[in-house]
């Protein structure tokens, strides 16, 4: 693998060199590996579009985007019109996370670092291809190398997370220099007035906030207004990352001249890329992923002990995490009912899922919430624990006390079950179910999205996926 030696990588050295890949890549230089988890990340996030269109509280959006006026340059998705490019890119994005849904993690030298990039960077990318002539390999192209850019960086953070999401601007600057046809200075402009103009949704889950999904279309916004600038003649920064007060060099202590594993980070540039590749199993993000499977475990486990679950059969939940899982606001209670609360509550994924079997987009809607006392009382009662485990493990456990006097257990490792890669039929069926929630398409159409998206090297033209994604 090609190494570079740290006199090679002095700031601005090594930022100009990532710059460089990310001009120059070519289809030929990715992976096989490459092409089958995008191939795969592509109709899950097209999924995640339809089923964003689902969300009630952000139905306004289309009227309020189309209000603004300007030329019909791009479309929105899941609806029908278009708007200003720069628009069109804001709301698909927000549509594409609404449900915090898509994929994401990504995968640096061995390392699974939490990023939340595809929510942003596919959407966008899907929105240029609609306005002008891309094959699909250059759609591939342009997408994993500023994946792979933005990761690198990623990588060498001294604290990754949630630090990652000062990081969505600067990859849509990345994209969108790529489809400009920015040389290398050009884009490094761009990701630089990003990389100061960015967004930080961290209090948004906690408080239980919009901002988590605005985060990812002021970033595809902010990257494309960077471009617009470059493209205009404006200059950017030396180093907008480990230059002075740069994202990364800000976090350094003091005497630090360049992060520990900022070497390491170049390894292989050009070589291999590195992309996220991981898949949310539920609607609310990754983590809901243990809580969830240990709701349907025990409802099994019910239904096949007594022939059936009726919630009056189920007195109270216990859930419980590990003391060495950071206590966050997955932990916290189910107190408000609605759609942005159950996204980020394990007590709401584990409860859904022992009464219902699963945890769909359309169960986690604010009007379906509403419409089940049952999921209410039972959510809204439930508790949250913390024990200890095996010492290095991360791990759940569930206890369900039944109306009958007994208790069903459950207990599972937290870490594997969210970073397992699932099957080609669990993302077939993850994106036909939202989809199906949607419900304004018909069923050809989603049998022609996953045949293309199967084959999109091979598309001369990327608008025969993009057209089927709107409303005529």
């Amino acid at each position: 693998m090609k190494h570079f030696d740290l006199e090679q990588l002095v700031p601005p050295k090594g930022i100009d060199l990532l710059c460089e890949n990310l001009v120059s890549a070519r289809f030929e230089d990715l992976s096989e590996e490459n092409l089958e988890i995008f191939k795969d990340r592509l109709l899950d996030m097209i999924g995640c579009i339809f089923g964003g269109a689902c969300v009630e509280e952000d139905a306004f959006l289309v009227d309020m985007y189309k209000s603004w006026g300007g030329p019909p340059e791009a479309p929105l998705f899941a609806n029908s019109g278009r708007v200003p490019a720069i628009n069109a890119i804001s709301f698909n994005s927000i549509l594409a996370r609404a449900n915090d849904f898509g994929n994401m993690v990504s995968y640096v030298h061995g390392d699974r670092i939490a990023s939340h990039f595809g929510e942003t960077v596919l959407p966008t990318n899907l929105t240029f291809a609609d306005m002008t002539p891309t094959t699909g390999k250059e759609f591939i192209t342009r997408n994993i190398a500023a994946e792979d850019t933005i990761g690198r960086i990623l990588y060498t953070l001294p604290n990754r997370w949630p630090t990652d999401m000062l990081l969505g601007a600067p990859i849509a600057a990345a994209l969108i220099a790529r489809i400009y046809g920015f040389n290398a200075a050009q884009a490094k402009a761009a990701m630089s007035y990003a990389a100061t103009n960015n967004s930080d949704p961290g209090n948004a889950y906690f408080d239980y906030s919009q901002e988590y999904k605005l985060y990812n279309g002021e970033s595809a916004r902010v990257g494309m207004l960077s471009c617009e600038l470059v493209k205009h003649g404006w200059n950017g920064l030396v180093d907008p990352f480990f230059g002075h007060w740069g994202i990364i060099s800000k976090q350094l202590k003091d005497g630090e001249e360049l992060p520990a594993l900022y070497e390491k980070a170049f390894d292989g540039l050009g070589e291999v890329f590195f992309t996220e590749s991981s898949f949310k199993r539920c609607p609310g993000g990754i983590p809901t992923t243990v809580a969830a499977n240990l709701g349907k475990e025990i409802r099994a486990a019910v239904i096949e002990k007594y022939g059936k679950l009726e919630p009056e059969m189920i007195k109270q939940v216990h859930l419980y995490r590990s003391s060495t899982i950071r206590n966050n606001y997955y932990s916290q209670p189910f107190t408000m009912r609605n759609h942005i609360n159950a996204l980020f509550c394990f007590r709401f994924a584990s409860v859904c899922c022992l009464l219902k079997g699963t945890l769909t987009v359309k169960s986690a809607q604010t009007s379906s919430i509403l419409a089940d006392p049952a999921l209410i009382e039972l959510t809204e009662n439930a508790t949250m624990g913390v024990y200890e485990c095996e010492p290095g493990r991360q791990m759940m456990k569930l206890v369900v006390e039944l109306a009958d006097g007994s208790t069903m257990e459950a207990e599972a490792d937290y870490a594997a079950a969210m970073y397992e890669y699932p099957s080609k039929e669990f993302i077939r069926e993850k994106f036909l179910s939202q989809f199906n929630d949607f419900g304004k398409l018909p069923a050809s159409t989603a049998d022609k999205i996953i045949e293309l998206c199967a084959r999109v090297e091979e598309l001369p033209d990327m608008r025969e996926l993009t057209e089927l994604l709107v409303l005529k």
